[in-house]
């Protein structure tokens, strides 16, 4: 038996409180399944503040690379391709800001999650009469990096393909840079493989001291380094003078000013490529 007490509280035979009021179930946490999981890492977007695009055109007749700056400025690389076998060095174009925010725009959606990582794409559907695109961007100097696949431009979403039409259309009318030195490009070179290209072949690896994370400014060839793949301007002479001696690097012969080397940053090792541009009279 029961009885009630003043403060709402009941006493049973024994003498024991027992409280009326119901007790707080704990709630165990909802386990989200695997679907939902992968639905949500492909929502939202990608912190960056700098962005590149590699535009392979159709029937390999060339290669157009757009490359916008933090700072909202732009540079526009073109390479044609004569007969699938020359190819002309590269025109380079360059933009201090885009107006009507078109650049801000491009960049916003190249951040995209469904966009930068190809969702829902049939990669297998590219072919050699399709052009093709690839993505990056990046953020704190290249510390952060995120690249997409080389997928046919086709299966971009709309609004994408429409931001990066206008931006080529803009190009036709931006003034060829007359600085513009050289192109670098880099691309990371497994450790298994550096033994073989350093000791059986006999390249040369030169060592570049990462300037840290904290760094303000990159200099062109780490620059490459920390995202490979982009295509990077050089335009200081100094510059290009330090990439021409990394050709040039124990060889014997005239110097060359196109080609590519071995760097190790840190534990890492990368292929340099170097390519020259067009001169501009």
């Amino acid at each position: 038996m029961f009885s009630q007490n003043d403060g709402g509280r009941s006493i049973n035979k024994k003498g024991q409180d027992v409280n009326k009021e119901n007790k707080v179930q704990k709630a165990s946490p909802r386990i989200p399944s695997v679907e939902e999981l992968l639905k949500k890492s492909k929502e939202g977007k990608v912190d960056a503040d700098s962005m590149w695009l590699i535009i392979e055109h159709a029937k390999r007749s060339g290669l157009t690379a757009i490359d916008l700056q933090s700072d909202g400025s732009c540079w526009v690389l073109e390479k044609k391709v004569i007969s699938g076998v020359n190819a002309s060095p590269y025109v380079v174009k360059y933009i201090s800001k885009f107006p009507n925010q078109i650049g801000e725009n491009l960049l916003s959606l190249g951040r995209e999650k469904k966009i930068l990582f190809a969702d829902n794409s049939n990669f297998a559907r590219s072919s050699i009469n399709e052009e093709k695109l690839r993505i990056g961007v990046s953020s704190n100097n290249g510390r952060s990096v995120h690249t997409s696949p080389l997928i046919s431009f086709s299966q971009y979403p709309d609004s994408f393909r429409e931001a990066v039409t206008l931006v080529l259309e803009l190009s036709r009318t931006m003034p060829v840079n007359k600085e513009a030195m050289g192109i670098l490009s880099a691309e990371f070179v497994n450790p298994s493989q550096v033994r073989r290209l350093t000791v059986l072949q006999g390249q040369k690896l030169i060592a570049v001291k990462d300037p840290g994370k904290d760094a303000k400014t990159l200099s062109a060839i780490i620059a490459a380094a920390r995202m490979p793949g982009r295509k990077v301007v050089v335009s200081d002479p100094e510059e290009w003078l330090r990439v021409v001696t990394y050709l040039n690097y124990n060889k014997r012969g005239p110097n060359v000013n196109e080609g590519r080397f071995l760097i190790s940053v840190g534990k890492q090792t990368y292929r340099v490529y170097a390519e020259k541009t067009a001169e501009v009279r």
